[in-house]
């Protein structure tokens, strides 16, 4: 396998060393809009190169490579992804929060049937996916999901500017965001993408209730999923540790890509 990682940050990086190590993949292709960030990146990877990041030098790619992964930001997102499926190659968003825009979100999935190609989403920073998915085969009446991070983990995100809220003189647990999922994504697209996920595979962006909590007493992101439905009712905390680079995102957002990619290389599929 052959794979293009766009986006060189906390989660890029994880990717890039861990599939290095995997030997279904021969070549890895990284590209960022820091070139000197992405070089010192694939510097002890042997099988990693850098392209620019240019639509010329990426489609004369798109042609050798398997899987594209956005692993960068909406903004990327929006460029990259339409333009992968376009050229016949599968894509991974990590983004999530880009689907929150239902034209974009229709227009991608409608080239990846076009193209014949896959969209893949991994189940980022969040436990419980499994259950909402298997949920979601019957009626669910409800899914709210409550996100509780630190000030670092929110910082100059456009939802508390709006607002006028300081993270940083915050002395006790604030609920900084009350309302749906899809308002949640618009107004913090780099803290939030579990409700995107979580959107997709239950109620939708419209009737996920989301709410999110400023704690300054904590250092983790933790997200609680609950659900109700037919098959009656649901609970599960993660409690995750943030990224040293990155903290509004978390180390098991950057795992659950590679473990996707490990269950695309393979012939069994557990938990499915």
């Amino acid at each position: 396998m052959r794979i293009l990682i766009i986006g060189c940050g906390s989660i890029g990086s994880v990717l890039a060393k861990a599939v290095h190590d995997m030997p279904e993949v021969d070549r890895i292709y990284v590209t960022d809009q820091s070139k000197d960030y992405a070089l010192h990146l694939i510097e002890s990877l042997e099988k990693a190169r850098y392209i620019d990041n240019v639509n010329d030098n990426i489609v004369k790619v798109l042609g050798e490579v398997d899987l594209a992964v956005e692993a960068a930001s909406q903004e990327a997102a929006r460029k990259f992804i339409p333009f992968v499926l376009e050229n016949g190659a599968d894509v991974m968003v990590m983004s999530v929060g880009v689907f929150a825009d239902d034209a974009f979100r229709e227009k991608c999935f409608t080239l990846a049937k076009k193209h014949r190609s896959r969209l893949y989403v991994p189940s980022g920073a969040i436990c419980g996916t499994d259950g909402l998915h298997s949920a979601s085969a019957a009626h669910i009446q409800e899914v709210h999901l409550i996100t509780r991070k630190g000030p670092r983990g929110l910082r100059g995100a456009p939802g508390l500017t709006m607002k006028g809220i300081d993270v940083d003189t915050l002395t006790e647990p604030t609920v900084v965001f009350e309302g749906n999922a899809r308002d949640a994504s618009k107004q913090y697209p780099k803290n939030l993408n579990v409700a995107a996920t979580v959107s997709l595979l239950g109620m939708g962006f419209e009737n996920t209730h989301v709410t999110i909590i400023c704690d300054p007493t904590t250092e983790r992101n933790a997200h609680t999923l609950v659900v109700k439905g037919d098959f009656g009712e649901l609970r599960c905390e993660t409690q995750n540790v943030p990224s040293p680079m990155t903290p509004s995102t978390s180390y098991l957002a950057a795992l659950s890509a590679v473990a996707a990619i490990k269950r695309i290389l393979g012939n069994v599929w557990i938990g499915v």
